[in-house]
């Protein structure tokens, strides 16, 4: 067995459902701030790992009624147990073969330090888009709404990394489309943050990718229930500045807050995709299977801060 495939096996019986191995000639056309060798600067390969997102969790929000499972198991699960096993079983493999990995995980707090070396574009704690990483280490594309989508998942998936100095065999690119340009994420989405058309574009070995621009403000706002409009936890009893108690619950218990839950980028496009046959899931009941609930006017004490 080559290191590859051991590696892509450790990944694998930790809990990775997709693994995928990029050269880092891949990134040639990264900006610089933005390249994996920010965070580790020998680099050969990129490694991605994806790990599912369970669809009960999705399905329980489309319906209305249950919000604890994607928080805590989509978020918190994933983020901060899942994806580090993953990562520590790669390293640990690279390892036993003499190689060094450097676990990317997921969330970020970039360039929060001061730079310390010259020849490095900013401070501590590079930046790098994982999804973008997913697409060189051929797992997928990005759909419109800049999602990572995979022909076994859709957009159901988190994306963990690991810089290497190995030279590992590259995954070749994916080749089909899943995305359509249905549109679904952008007539959905309560935030209006993404874009009418891929204006925004990257390069890969020669093969051009786009994707719409996004508003991650305005996206951030709706998608942790910041907005009495769209999040269902107001009930009009919080005082001005206040949370909702469910939100300081869900911060506490799992500190990562999910209440938007993708209605388009995520809900909508999965449904969709499903639909029409474009990814290899099938399901026995329809993620929307009926009219999609929208809230009514927000609580009369939330009036004042539903468009702050």
């Amino acid at each position: 067995m080559t290191l590859t495939e051991r590696i892509r096996q450790a990944a694998l019986d930790a809990g990775a459902d997709l693994v995928g191995f990029a050269p880092i000639r891949r990134f040639d056309n990264a900006p610089p701030e933005l390249h994996p060798r920010t965070i580790y600067p020998p680099t050969r390969t990129v490694i991605a790992v994806a790990v599912r997102q369970p669809r009960g969790a999705l399905a329980a929000v489309e319906e209305g009624t249950y919000w604890q499972a994607y928080n805590c198991d989509s978020y918190w699960y994933l983020n901060e147990v899942v994806g580090p096993q993953v990562l520590r079983a790669v390293v640990l493999a690279l390892e036993a073969d003499g190689a060094t990995g450097v676990p990317v995980h997921n969330p970020f707090h970039p360039h929060s330090g001061r730079k310390i070396r010259d020849d490095q574009p900013a401070g501590p704690d590079g930046f790098v888009s994982l999804r973008v990483i997913g697409v060189a280490a051929g797992l997928g594309e990005l759909g419109h709404s800049k999602v990572l989508l995979t022909l076994q998942l859709g957009p159901r998936q988190r994306v963990f990394a690991v810089f290497t100095d190995a030279e590992l065999e590259p995954t070749p690119l994916f080749e089909g489309e899943i995305c359509d340009g249905c549109m679904a994420c952008v007539r959905e989405c309560e935030a209006c943050a993404i874009g009418e058309s891929r204006d925004v574009t990257f390069t890969i070995e020669g093969r051009q990718y786009g994707h719409a621009p996004f508003d991650d403000r305005a996206c951030s706002h709706v998608h942790r229930g910041d907005d009495p409009r769209f999040g269902p936890f107001w009930n009009g009893t919080e005082a001005d500045g206040e949370d909702p108690s469910y939100h300081k619950f869900v911060d506490h218990r799992f500190r990562h807050r999910g209440i938007c839950v993708g209605r388009g980028c995520l809900r909508a496009c999965l449904d969709h995709l499903e639909k029409a046959g474009r990814i290899e899931a099938t399901f026995n009941t329809p993620l929307i299977r009926r009219e999609r609930w929208k809230l009514s006017e927000p609580p009369a004490a939330a009036d004042g801060r539903q468009n702050a």
